[in-house]
């Protein structure tokens, strides 16, 4: 059995663990300043927290199985797991190192992290709104299968 490997799958920026005198990023969301100090550390350095194989199928390229995440607090509020299978990240692909390494970067400008998995066979997306800390994150629309919000009556007149 081949062991690991640590390839360049570029899976998304969890926030870096916010000091005791910062607060968390509101539930969902990810800190502006906190994507851009992970992006600058480096796309080495943010592979360090995980470890990844390639997933083929049929002798393509699916994505990058998430093996195992580390330390488990930077992923905390990031609904990956092992077993997920990485596909996209922002819409750009991730096979090549180049892929990996431009998709990483984009998240410099981008105003949400983006990020297509298959969980069980199933296509998923995960998309977390990237805030500054000076605005209020707003709400994430509800999931396409949910029930629409009701819409209150106006007042008689």
């Amino acid at each position: 059995m081949e062991e690991p490997v640590e390839a360049p799958a570029a899976p998304p920026v969890a926030s870096v663990a916010p000091s005791k005198k910062k607060p968390a990023a509101p539930p969902g969301s990810l800190w502006r300043e906190d994507v851009n100090v992970t992006v600058d550390e480096g796309l080495g350095y943010f592979l360090q927290r995980v470890s990844v194989e390639p997933e083929i199928v049929g002798g393509k390229f699916q994505g990058f199985r998430i093996v195992e995440l580390r330390p488990a607090d930077f992923w905390q509020g990031v609904d990956l797991k092992p077993g997920d299978v990485v596909t996209q990240v922002n819409g750009l692909p991730i096979e090549r190192d180049i892929d990996a390494y431009e998709a990483f970067q984009s998240l410099r400008a981008a105003s949400a992290l983006r990020v297509s998995i298959l969980r069980g066979g199933e296509k998923r997306e995960l998309v977390y709104p990237i805030v500054p800390r000076d605005k209020p994150a707003r709400a994430a629309p509800p999931p396409a299968n949910s029930a629409p919000a009701a819409v209150p009556k106006s007042p008689p007149s």
